[in-house]
């Protein structure tokens, strides 16, 4: 396999909208970055196992709970499966209460699925904390990046595994509680007046939050829900205000960035690569996808490939590796800069 056929296959992955190439991309571009940056052996396994957990429940857990579930549903509520995992746009001729059945089914898919998802989620920042703690008896943030050198040495295994599992216990009943009222919701459902009370919410949530027919999940899905508890955890756990403030700067960047950033930077990076090569990978109706340049045959589908290695690689490097390089070093100097501030006395 000539370096060529390397290259794409290996872009070609990450640039799927799949959850397995959304897993493999943020994982690669973020963990690599943070951890050639990281302070100490505490902090950089905070990131390994923070990163990791994030990209696994965001990219992995919620498609495989959603496509168990589809099976499970579609029995329950006595549903073809085909017509169960289309979206509701494509049912335009199902029976009125076949239509109620699948709606009713959808809803309860989401809120199952979510209502584990994102307990787990939170419960990732403290988790961290508590391994961190357990291991090296660090408590404090700056202790963590060995900013402070004065910490407590002695383990402090028991107080992390108690801390651990009051956790569990108030995010298990998170999790139960949005099951019960989920299923109290499609009980009462079963009223037609009711029913039409409750419509416009299920509706509303299907139209938002619903699966693709294979499972996966958009952006928009975990982008509405999971991120703003993701972020609420590491906000939750910060251990100190050195600590919130590098929370503050990392987000006030990467979640703008996470939505529009590669929108924003792709077009003049593939025009200027376009222009270079004498390719139009861009087109008026957007950015060819690798499927459709592994369509073209001989010199020209080479030439293509080239160009939409180098441009996606670029874009790429720049949106995932390199923000987050620059985010890890800015957090790395702004945090030294003001603890040493502090502690010389200066405002």
């Amino acid at each position: 396999m000539n370096s060529l056929k390397i290259v794409t296959n290996t872009l070609k992955t990450l640039e799927t909208s799949s959850s397995v190439g959304m897993f493999a991309r943020d994982t690669l571009g973020c963990l690599s970055s943070k951890l050639a940056l990281s302070r100490s052996k505490d902090e950089a396994r905070e990131i390994s196992m923070s990163e990791i957990a994030e990209s696994s429940l965001f990219y992995l857990s919620a498609p495989f709970l959603a496509k168990n579930s589809a099976n499970v549903i579609s029995k329950t509520f006595n549903l073809n499966k085909d017509q169960f995992t289309s979206n509701i746009k494509d049912l335009k001729n199902v029976n009125p209460d076949i239509l109620k059945k699948i709606k009713l089914g959808k809803f309860a898919r989401i809120m199952s699925v979510f209502g584990i998802i994102l307990p787990m989620v939170f419960a990732i920042a403290p988790i961290r904390n508590m391994v961190t703690l357990s291991q090296s008896g660090k408590d404090k943030f700056v202790s963590v990046i060995e900013l402070d050198k004065e910490q407590n040495k002695e383990k402090q295994t028991n107080k992390a595994k108690q801390q651990a599992l009051n956790l569990a216990k108030k995010l298990g009943f998170i999790s139960i509680g949005t099951l019960i009222v989920t299923a109290g919701i499609i009980f009462a459902s079963k009223n037609k007046t009711l029913y039409k009370k409750f419509e416009p919410i299920i509706t509303s949530t299907i139209k938002h939050f619903d699966f693709t027919k294979s499972g996966d999940l958009e952006l928009k899905h975990y982008g509405s829900l999971i991120y703003p508890v993701s972020i609420a955890s590491y906000f939750y756990a910060s251990r100190d205000k050195y600590e919130k403030q590098e929370n503050a700067r990392r987000f006030s960047v990467t979640v703008p960035l996470m939505f529009f950033g590669e929108k924003l930077i792709q077009n003049p990076i593939y025009k200027s690569i376009d222009k270079h090569f004498g390719t139009n990978v861009t087109t008026e109706n957007g950015i060819k996808s690798y499927n459709e340049i592994m369509k073209m045959k001989g010199s020209i589908k080479n030439k293509m490939l080239k160009s939409k290695n180098l441009a996606y690689g670029t874009t790429f490097f720049i949106n995932t590796m390199a923000i987050a390089a620059g985010i890890a070093l800015l957090n790395r100097i702004e945090t030294k800069r003001k603890y040493e501030r502090e502690l010389n006395g200066q405002v």
